[in-house]
């Protein structure tokens, strides 16, 4: 999981400034959580998380059955401020009160003895990432990550599913996409989060730090500069005239 580093701060639909920010919090180095939307509203769905797995509610759970509990857990808190938002737009208008009632959150956590991806849209609906659909985006940046995303796929993964290192390279590769081509909304710097298995099949959560980041980095701009040594000249070669006859 990886997210960009700003935080848009504002009222009522107005912006004022932008901020540095963590997105993504590990919880007992076994689960990550990221939440796009209000910062107060991401901070009591991670604290429902806290106590969903410290109090054990998703042990010898199946994957649909912590779905539908996680929902549960944290759509009190999304439900409520939608709400409050609606009756505030009766006052300031729908595009001013929403932003403070919108969010998605993703999650990545071990259920039934496998590592899941969870989304959780605006209205704490539940997905699960799958082989078909194995990649998740969410927040101001996902108009572009998610096509880029597909991209990757379609040109690295097509047939099977990515290898941590090679889901590990799209993240930032995508991310690093976004920062470029978004208008004001998506910064540096990144974070970068993976849930894997030790060699005990423990779950464990790794936070890379920025001279990990700056190796993938280089191999982006390795392979960035490759493809602009591509010979064009080459993927469209001219019709050949009809023989003479």
């Amino acid at each position: 999981m990886g997210a960009d580093g700003a935080a848009t701060l504002g009222a009522l639909g107005q912006t004022t400034i932008r901020q540095p920010v963590r997105k993504l919090v590990s919880i007992d180095k076994k689960i990550i959580v990221g939440v796009s939307g209000p910062v107060g509203l991401g901070q009591r769905i991670t604290g429902v998380m806290e106590d969903l797995w410290y109090n054990k509610g998703l042990s010898g759970k199946q994957s649909y059955e912590a779905m539908t509990k996680i929902r549960e857990a944290i759509g009190g808190h999304i439900l409520t401020e939608i709400r409050y938002a609606t009756e505030l737009s009766k006052l300031v208008g729908e595009a001013r009160a929403a932003p403070s009632a919108v969010s998605f959150t993703v999650m990545a956590l071990p259920v039934d003895k496998q590592l899941r991806l969870y989304q959780f849209g605006c209205s704490g609906d539940p997905e699960e990432a799958t082989e078909n659909l194995p990649f998740v985006a969410v927040g101001s940046g996902q108009t572009r990550a998610d096509p880029f995303l597909a991209f990757i796929r379609n040109v690295f993964w097509k047939e099977s599913l990515p290898t941590v290192s090679q889901g590990i390279f799209a993240t930032v590769w995508s991310l690093l996409h976004a920062i470029r081509v978004d208008p004001g909304g998506v910064a540096e710097p990144i974070q970068l989060m993976t849930l894997t298995e030790d060699e005990k099949q423990h779950p464990i959560v790794k936070d890379f730090d920025q001279a990990e980041l700056d190796e993938h980095r280089q191999a982006i701009d390795d392979a960035e500069d490759h493809m602009s040594q591509f010979p064009l000249g080459l993927a469209a070669k001219p019709t050949p005239e009809p023989p003479n006859k």
